[in-house]
């Protein structure tokens, strides 16, 4: 199991958290909403109990609505968890397990069990409210309660809680949002728009000149494709690891420590079909391909040129490899090997008829012509590759897009799933904020109506019920501001250039926050401020 999941234990920690606590604001939500519910039912609640019905009968009967609803969202759930199961699969970090993923009903029975024990704990609040409450006092009053009462200051610390757990969702998001994006600002010194990636293995019994021989085939092959602008071949894709490093020596410093840099073998026109900027002399040509020369070319990136040959001119210099040397015929930006790191890599890159030991698997990358999908000619690759070369095996194909988000790892996952749940945390928030407040309208109805007869003028009425929402979410905030600040750090692995407690990410995840929950609450404000006085006292 740690040699499975090891590398996607902390993410998949994070996923396992961030569903916990929807489910815990979902529970929260549905409290609340039902216990004010339970406070507008009041009257009902008080006339069963005259008709004979215990407490303990009325308890019964909240916790089994609460199960029924239970059981209809389980259900909902399932079917949407089915048909979206591949949609859930892919924005979960799940790496190379996302393949062999298959729908289990029996984590639906345990999923569906959770449904069921959440709605009877949902149904603690309202029945904790029907426990304490005076049913008989409920058909003496001439009006409720309001919002001093026992059951509007739970209501109103359900409300607080989940918004405070809201908070901690949007800015988990926000953070992850804004380090993801930094880890996309890295320079990676190639072009990932427009460029097609297909992974082949050459058999392995074929020698390394026989494979230089199929790779240019392969290349060939594949440039004529309808909508390919270039294409070229390498033994290892920028973005997926540094492996293959060869020792290097330089001509005239025998002072020189042993020390190693990325050996890649690559093709003519690879720098150009890569988009990787040739800073000086030039990049690998035809006339490099010659095998049997005395003395080879290569071409250096700028780390190479800033460790071996500091303040001087690396280009007509010779490096050593094996028992000959090359002269560098050009110098290439940096690019990141191995993976988004600003760190650069030291690399070096040969024709595949200058190198005798080869690997059997290639890459293949083309550019698409202007403005055309990559992803689009791909379909043409496989009837191309095995009309010249039927003997080569295609394991993938993809876009260089792709391996550019396959780079940035765990983090983008975790980002787009706490980006959806974050999204559905905020509208369950302010569903909640809606609800508290249009029940605090409800309960005061007559209230507001004798108000407004008096003289009290819409605008102060909506000033006020809206005041109330905003003290809730205030009051939800600063909770959630410090419940974030002592488990930020649990985020701090999938953090790239930014900190924890972030102000930007808190800022803005509060703005949003309090301009939902405003909103919320002042739809049914504006309702209150157009009561009709009349209709409302002629009502009770």
């Amino acid at each position: 199991r740690d040699h499975l999941v090891g590398s996607m234990r902390p993410a998949l920690l994070a996923t396992l958290g961030a569903m916990a606590v929807i489910l815990l604001i979902a529970c929260v939500n549905v409290a609340a909403l039902m216990l004010g519910q339970v406070d507008s039912r009041g009257t009902e609640l008080a006339v069963r109990g005259a008709l004979g019905a215990g407490r303990r009968r009325l308890l019964q009967q909240l916790v089994v609505e609460s199960l029924v609803v239970g059981a209809l969202a389980g259900i909902v759930g399932a079917l949407l968890g089915v048909a979206g199961f591949r949609f859930l699969v892919a924005a979960l970090p799940l790496g190379e397990l996302a393949e062999t993923a298959t729908v289990q009903w029996s984590l639906f029975g345990t999923a569906m069990l959770v449904a069921l024990l959440a709605a009877t704990a949902v149904a603690i609040a309202p029945g904790a409210s029907v426990a304490r409450s005076d049913l008989q006092g409920q058909l003496t009053r001439a009006r409720t309660a309001g919002v001093g009462g026992r059951g509007g200051r739970l209501e109103s610390g359900l409300v607080v809680a989940q918004v405070a757990l809201v908070l901690l969702m949007v800015s988990g998001a926000a953070l992850l949002i804004r380090s993801v994006d930094n880890l996309r600002g890295i320079e990676i010194g190639v072009e990932t728009e427009g460029v097609a990636v297909v992974d082949v293995v050459i058999p392995t019994t074929t020698t390394g000149s026989e494979q230089a021989v199929m790779t240019r085939e392969l290349v060939e092959a594949v440039s004529g494709i309808a909508g390919v602008e270039s294409a070229a071949a390498t033994e290892r894709l920028p973005l997926r690891g540094s492996s293959n490093n060869w020792g290097i020596r330089v001509e005239d410093r025998p002072d020189l420590e042993s020390t190693t840099t990325a050996f890649r073998p690559v093709t003519p026109g690879y720098f150009e079909t890569m988009g990787i900027r040739v800073l000086a002399g030039r990049g690998l040509e035809e006339i490099d391909r010659n095998a049997d020369a005395e003395e080879g070319s290569v071409v250096i990136n700028q780390a190479v040129a800033d460790r071996y040959f500091p303040g001087v001119d690396p280009l007509g210099r010779r490096i050593g490899f094996m028992n000959r040397w090359d002269r560098i015929v050009g110098v290439v930006e940096n690019v990141a090997e191995s993976d988004l790191s600003p760190e650069p890599v030291p690399a070096r890159y040969y024709t595949f008829e200058q190198v005798p030991w080869l690997l059997p698997s290639k890459t293949l990358v083309l550019r698409a012509q202007g403005g055309r999908d990559p992803g689009a000619l791909l379909a043409a690759v496989r009837p191309a590759i095995h009309a010249v070369v039927p003997s080569v095996a295609i394991r993938e194909t993809t876009t260089m897009s792709n391996v550019l988000d396959r780079a940035v790892g765990p983090a983008l996952q975790v980002m787009t799933l706490l980006a959806i749940l974050g999204t559905l945390a905020l509208t369950l928030g302010v569903v909640g904020v809606y609800g508290v407040v249009s029940h605090f309208v409800t309960r005061r109805k007559r209230d507001w109506g004798i108000r407004i007869a008096l003289g009290m003028r819409p605008r102060r009425v909506i000033r006020q019920i809206v005041g109330r929402g905003g003290a809730l979410v205030g009051g939800g905030v600063v909770v959630g501001l410090l419940a974030f600040f002592a488990l930020a750090r649990l985020l701090a692995s999938f953090l790239y250039g930014i900190e924890p407690a972030d102000a930007a990410s808190l800022v803005a995840a509060t703005a949003i926050l309090l301009a939902a929950g405003l909103l919320a609450a002042f739809i049914p404000a504006r309702r209150a401020s157009r009561i009709d006085p009349a209709n409302v006292l002629r009502e009770q």
